[in-house]
């Protein structure tokens, strides 16, 4: 009976219309120089249809075979390939081939293969020969026969091989003779850009969130977004549950049933666990070899990938896992399913796998053990960072109904105000108020613990909240008098400045409403004696008052309080502490201008900090110090290490001051309004002040006057009733501003006008002078000086060197200096800058 070949099997399958391009992966194709390509993938990666979509491109030769189980066959196997190489070769050379394949008595093998490699020699042309779903053949001695194949294959000719598993060939051989290319999971993976364009070309349209969802459960994982993409997301749970059944349906077919059935009981057992390791699974399933099965996963590409190569450390894909559960839910009881993971997280447990234990019980309702354990290490959790985990957790009680111990509930509020979700954390102080009136728990001896933790975290979430530290210190005072022993609360290190540069722009700092130093102290008291005083809060006290004191121009306690702060900032490793006050120290060495020195102590806290925030603020104070000598190319080069949050206000503001001095006023301009206006939504006083004094001086270099003594006004309306101070004169150009404003001010009698006291100006004129922040014309020569005053009298070159009987060029040369001296750019600006000193 003749052997039929079916023409699908040698036939280059067609790619959609809408088959997205995959340029990144062709690009690989091209680079490469590689006579042997292994693309190697689970079900529905896509390996088909990319090398299919490749092929459609090249217009050299192409030898396609689709594998099938029944290929398992020597004889079957060898004439499928040679029949569809021999379309790419001369007719007589695929008839001399043909020939030899049904030679009677049959030729050895090898001497099949060598005449094929020895046909192949003699074409002119490049050929692709392909060989699709390779995981079928486990032949032996078509492997040896491939192997020579590829071993000598002509420089013309290239073999593509795709397979689910690995393959049974010298791989390694072949990679470390360099001409191997491999194309694994993680490259037919679409991302995040190639999603975008798969539904773009589809027409569909999808919310950015439900867009990322849909990612996320995919993965990229071709053949998912393609189930997904059946569903029309007008209910976005809804559609997604319907789309999963598509995925289940399709892996259940392709994937699951057509394994062992131990291996089955293997796959639905384990898809509880989010990471798969051989003792874990070993427990799970009752079973010693977990180890090796799970390696023969690996090997079979069944939508499993290593988390961790060395340890041997697992995971199946998000959608294999679903599909796995909801097989699982099927086949068993609610009470089997709570068992098993039970059994599982104690597992997790007794390895020492924490959070994956306290993780897994929750998802499986097994709420008494993860709640033990919860407790049992809470300190450790939420010291080493997990605060959003803990949220997490414990909302996962609460939606469920489950009735937390009140110890949890008290530091639930904690982490959240430390998250700075302030309204939740309120509201959680007072459901604990609540419950505490309806069964007096706060009363049973205990909770005594629990009571005393509440005190402390009650006052921490009303400084954060609203800054009221008269409140806080009063739950305070209630603490001690209960003489506090072994608090949890106290262990645990608390960070309360995990962003800003100044910690009075942090709640604890009153986002800018600087308390008196007498409402402060009142409460700040309470923690610098006694037990509290190592504690982190207590370094906090230090700095805000430091920078309190710096502010309002107060230096005979300032260093003492800096040295403690910083000193705390170390003992905790607390960058948030830390930063401000070597920022603050670089302010208090730049008033002396010891400029070396400032620039010093930032480079010191740069080897200080890990974090790349922190180190980005500590460049931008950097940048400051340099444009604050005038030195614009260093202070350029410093914004330019910046390179994250980029967003950040003082980033903002000290690149605004950058583009003011190189004249980009209306780009300096725009930048501080975004400032200003992000400050005033956030009730962020100290921003607002420092945007609107800058933008006041914005306004002065486009020569509007007018407006930029409006904008001054504003700014000492807002600091007065908090005593700002050096915010204003650290400014080299607000003193001529405030003179200006003095002296309209003493002329005026506009009701606005006494929206600000004259004292508060004139304190500010005493403050600057002081410092050496004085009118700019006190630095130019008496030659300069008598220059000037004819500039500023609308004398042209041509004039000022008449009457000082000078040259036009050497007028121009004491212009250049002058200008320099003054900070400006032109004579216009000079014009205006003497109108208002």
């Amino acid at each position: 009976m003749p052997n039929i070949l079916l023409a699908s099997k040698t036939t280059v399958p067609q790619t959609g219309k809408q088959i997205i391009e995959r340029e990144r992966l062709n690009a690989i194709l091209l680079q490469s120089t590689a006579k042997l390509i292994v693309v190697q993938a689970p079900a529905g990666y896509g390996k088909t249809t990319f090398l299919s979509s490749w092929f459609q491109q090249l217009e050299t030769a192409v030898a396609w075979y689709t594998v099938d189980q029944t290929d398992n066959d020597l004889n079957r196997y060898w004439k499928y390939l040679i029949h569809t190489i021999g379309h790419s070769l001369q007719p007589e050379a695929a008839s001399r081939i043909n020939s030899i394949l049904h030679a009677q008595p049959q030729l050895p093998l090898e001497f099949l293969v060598d005449s094929l490699l020895y046909e192949l020699s003699l074409s002119t042309k490049k050929i692709h020969i392909m060989i699709d779903d390779y995981h079928h053949i486990h032949n032996i001695a078509i492997h040896q026969a491939m192997t020579r194949l590829i071993d000598f294959l002509p420089e013309n000719c290239f073999i593509y091989l795709t397979s689910r598993s690995t393959i049974s060939l010298p791989i390694a051989k072949w990679r470390l003779n360099h001409c191997l290319l491999e194309i694994g999971l993680e490259q037919l993976l679409f991302t995040y850009e190639e999603t975008k364009e798969f539904y773009k070309n589809l027409n569909k349209k999808l919310d950015v969130k439900v867009f990322q969802k849909v990612f996320e459960i995919t993965e990229g994982w071709p053949t998912g977004l393609q189930l997904t993409n059946l569903a029309d997301f007008h209910n976005v749970e809804k559609e997604l549950k319907e789309s999963n059944l598509y995925v289940f349906q399709y892996l259940m077919s392709e994937v699951f049933s057509k394994l062992a059935p131990s291996l089955q009981i293997f796959l639905l057992y384990t898809s509880l666990l989010e990471q798969l390791t051989a003792d874990t699974c070993n427990v799970l399933t009752n079973r010693t070899d977990a180890q090796l099965v799970l390696l023969e996963f690996d090997q079979q590409g069944l939508f499993i990938s290593r988390v961790e190569a060395k340890e041997q450390v697992f995971r199946y894909h998000n959608l294999f896992r679903e599909a796995l559960r909801q097989e699982l839910s099927n086949r068993f009881t609610q009470q089997d399913i709570l068992y098993l993971y039970e059994k599982a997280a104690v597992a997790l447990y007794n390895n020492g796998n924490f959070l994956s234990a306290i993780e897994l019980a929750l998802s499986g309702n097994v709420f008494m053990y993860a709640e033990q354990w919860i407790q049992e290490h809470l300190v450790t959790f939420l010291s080493c960072g997990h605060s959003t985990s803990y949220v997490k957790w414990i909302d996962t009680f609460l939606s469920n109904g489950y009735e937390v111990h009140p110890e949890l509930m008290v530091m639930y509020a904690y982490t959240l105000a430390a998250l700075h979700n302030l309204e939740d954390a309120y509201r959680t102080i007072l459901d604990l108020e609540q419950k505490h009136r309806s069964n007096q728990w706060m009363n049973k001896s205990e909770y005594a613990s629990a009571v005393d933790d509440f005190l402390g975290v009650k006052a921490y979430v009303f400084v954060m909240k609203n800054g009221d530290l008269s409140q806080a210190g009063e739950y305070i005072r209630q603490r001690l008098e209960r003489n506090p022993v072994d608090s949890k609360w106290d262990a645990i290190f608390i960070q309360y400045n995990q962003t800003e540069p100044m910690l009075f722009r942090t709640n604890i700092g009153s986002r800018g409403k600087l308390l008196s130093d007498e409402q402060a102290m009142s409460y700040f008291a309470k923690f610098r004696t006694g037990k509290f005083k190592n504690l982190s809060m207590t370094g906090y006290s230090y700095g805000v008052r430091a920078e309190k004191l710096y502010e309002w121009n107060q230096f005979a306690e300032l260093s003492i309080e800096l040295e403690e702060a910083i000193r705390s900032g170390h003992q905790f490793q607390d960058a948030g502490l830390l930063v401000p006050m070597y920022i603050l120290k670089s302010k208090i060495a730049v008033l002396e201008e010891q400029y070396i020195v400032a620039q010093g102590v930032l480079d010191h806290a740069i080897e200080a900090v890990n974090e790349r925030h922190w180190i980005d603020s500590i460049r931008v104070m950097k940048a400051l110090l340099f444009l604050r000598e005038d030195n614009v190319v260093q202070a350029e080069q410093e914004l330019a290490k910046v390179k994250v949050d980029k967003d950040f206000t003082f980033y903002l503001l000290v690149k605004a001051r950058y583009l003011l001095m190189e004249g980009h006023l209306l780009a300096a301009q725009q930048l501080i309004i975004q400032v200003q206006s992000q400050a005033q939504q956030q009730e962020q006083l100290s921003t607002r002040i420092e945007a609107t004094i800058l933008l006041a001086i914005c306004l002065v270099e486009q020569g509007q006057a007018d407006e930029a003594l409006e904008k001054l006004h504003q700014s000492l309306k807002l600091a007065e009733p908090y005593q700002y101070i050096r915010t204003f004169i650290d400014e080299p150009q607000t003193y001529a501003l405030l003179k200006k404003y003095a002296a309209i001010r003493k002329q005026s009698s506009k009701k606005e006008c006494r929206e600000v006291s004259m004292s508060y100006v004139e304190h500010l004129l005493q403050c600057a002078q002081k410092y050496k922040q004085i009118s700019p014309l006190a630095s130019l020569t008496t030659r300069e000086q008598e220059i000037f005053t004819l500039l500023s009298k609308g004398a042209s070159n041509k004039e000022i060197a008449e009457q000082l009987f000078l040259s036009e060029g050497t007028v121009r040369v004491y212009l250049s200096g002058i200008y320099s001296k003054l900070g400006v750019k032109n004579r216009a600006q000079a014009i205006l800058l003497n109108t208002l000193v």
